[in-house]
């Protein structure tokens, strides 16, 4: 018999009717492993499947599956000696999880005051209410509102639409399942995303273009919102902000057209003029003017953007002229080819992240097909989007740890939640639960399920993050709970991570320390597909 060294579990918990798999660092397969009560007592017994190793994990892992055991209570796992951290079975295990990681959106708003409980760390006066100055011209503009994006207090406008999209779509699945309801009016999350929708209207020139960016020049140090003093500045129009800003608008206007029918009207007129200004301009590919060194948000290929703002007009519109160009768009893309010299210029992808983002114009097609005639353009469709989620598919089941990780970059637990965004799409599509439970198994990677034995999510688990590069946070000295940290990058772009993490397997390269970025910061765009990942798991 082996040594076994630690045993992984989801931290939080399994539902009752669910799969409910530990990882085993240490053991062989078919060892013997318990489940225990509080009381010590063995309840369920089982073996340990095979022994994978993948190139992230770089170790040998077993599964330990007591998916058939479905008595509510709270349970650690035990084999050879090693034992888990506690953790629930039961229903609605997660709605505190869930309330919190959309309440961080609210305590990220930006130009008003923030006010929780009378005492909270978190309240704070309107921040950032000075008139900015537009880059490159004399003007200056007012602009209020939108979401901080990270760890800092800039506020993006490709971020936040990746950001509305996800919680929009996350949104429909709660509507379509009759459980929207979060127990608190504050955090309802059309009332959060008008927030930021509000904002972004602002963001857009008077000829339909939208500016991409509004900052100070320079990161602030770790102090709080209402401290950071200096000038604001309105970076450059840019089309992927611009597209971004099409598709996000066209498709939330659907969102408030029964309770808002007026704010309806002028997301989708304000998405057709910025669609409009993108049909009679070139490319403005984004870069930071030398005099500002916050976030950049620039992308080499702007056509996926482009993609993503024709397809949702079409879905909404119902326009054939819409569709035409996309369809344009997406076989120019499809076309270019890949040159492994240049692997941050990624071939076609139907993508959830901030920089790839046709998953989402696909994902529109595709759930609003009976307005497409051309039964050719959903068969395309079809198969790429298949070609997609059956490649994850099999990397969640050669995986160690389950995850669906082929890199593990800069925000991995983002894109862990982005693949579990597709693989959920795969599901509504095929109707096949293996899909399901794939995704499932990203949600228990996050929560705990992982070679860092850590709960990724500020706030929750037996070992959660504690110090997130989040300047709130810093500043006050505390932990704002709800927030994922971006996860292990096998990049070790900061002082940190390159001093203290060489030669750790890709998914150990994490560092929960304040200072490291590049492994540890918060983003409104990897809680906002967490909050689509735990919607459809929990209720």
């Amino acid at each position: 018999m082996s040594t076994v060294k630690d045993v992984f579990v989801n931290q939080i918990g399994y539902g009752s009717n669910g799969s409910k798999f530990a990882y085993v660092r240490g053991a062989a397969q078919n060892e013997d492993f318990f489940l225990l009560d509080e009381e010590g007592k063995t309840v369920f017994s089982g073996k340990t499947g095979k022994a994978v190793k993948d190139r992230v994990a770089a170790e040998e892992i077993c599964a330990a599956d007591f998916s058939s055991f479905d008595k509510p209570g709270t349970y650690t796992v035990k084999i050879d000696g090693a034992q888990s951290v506690p953790f629930k079975i039961g229903d609605r295990l997660f709605d505190d999880l869930y309330l919190s990681i959309l309440k961080y959106f609210y305590l990220s708003r930006c130009g008003q005051e923030i006010m929780l409980e009378e005492d909270s760390l978190w309240n704070h006066p309107a921040c950032h209410t000075g008139i900015a100055k537009i880059y490159g011209t004399n003007k200056t503009k007012k602009v209020l509102g939108g979401w901080h994006d990270a760890g800092d207090y800039g506020r993006y406008i490709v971020a936040g639409s990746k950001t509305v999209m996800d919680l929009l779509l996350a949104y429909a699945s709660l509507e379509a399942s009759g459980t929207l309801a979060t127990g608190e009016e504050k955090f309802d999350i059309l009332n959060e995303v008008r927030f930021e929708l509000e904002w972004m209207l602002e963001m857009q020139r008077e000829d339909g273009a939208v500016y991409h960016k509004i900052s100070c020049y320079h990161f602030c140090p770790f102090i709080l919102p209402q401290e950071e003093k200096e000038a604001l500045v309105i970076a450059p129009v840019s089309t992927s902000a611009t597209a971004d800003f099409a598709g996000c608008l066209a498709y939330a206007s659907t969102f408030y057209k029964e309770k808002d029918k007026n704010f309806s009207e002028k997301l989708l007129s304000a998405a057709k003029k910025a669609q409009e200004y993108l049909d009679s301009h070139e490319d403005e590919l984004y870069k930071n003017p030398p005099e500002i060194t916050t976030g950049g948000y620039g992308d080499w290929s702007v056509k996926d953007e482009r993609y993503f703002a024709l397809c949702s007009l079409f879905a909404v519109t119902g326009e054939d002229e819409y569709l035409k160009k996309a369809m344009q768009v997406r076989k120019e893309a499809k076309a270019i080819p890949y040159n492994p010299e240049e692997p941050w210029k990624r071939p076609w992808i139907e993508g959830f992240g901030w920089g790839c983002v046709a998953g989402y114009g696909t994902e529109i097609l595709l759930r609003n097909k009976k307005l497409i005639k051309d039964a050719d353009i959903i068969e395309d469709l079809e198969t790429s989007i298949k070609d997609t989620y059956e490649k994850v598919l099999e990397r969640v089941k050669n995986a160690s740890f389950g995850t669906s990780l082929e890199k593990v970059f800069w925000g991995s637990n983002g894109a862990v939640c982005d693949n579990a965004h597709l693989l959920l799409l795969a599901y509504d599509l095929t109707g096949n639960k293996e899909y399901f439970e794939a995704a499932k198994k990203q949600l228990d990677y996050i929560l705990g399920c992982n070679p860092m034995n850590v709960c990724y999510v500020t706030g929750f688990g037996t070992n959660m993050v504690q110090n997130p590069h989040h300047r709130p946070s810093g500043a006050v000295g505390s932990t704002m709970p709800g927030m994922l940290s971006g996860g292990p990058s096998e990049w070790l772009a900061d002082e940190i991570a390159k001093n203290n993490l060489q030669g750790k397997p890709p998914l150990q390269c994490f560092a929960d320390i304040q200072g490291s970025y590049s492994t540890n910061e918060v983003a409104i765009y990897w809680n906002s597909p967490l909050v689509y990942l735990v919607a459809r798991m929990a209720f």
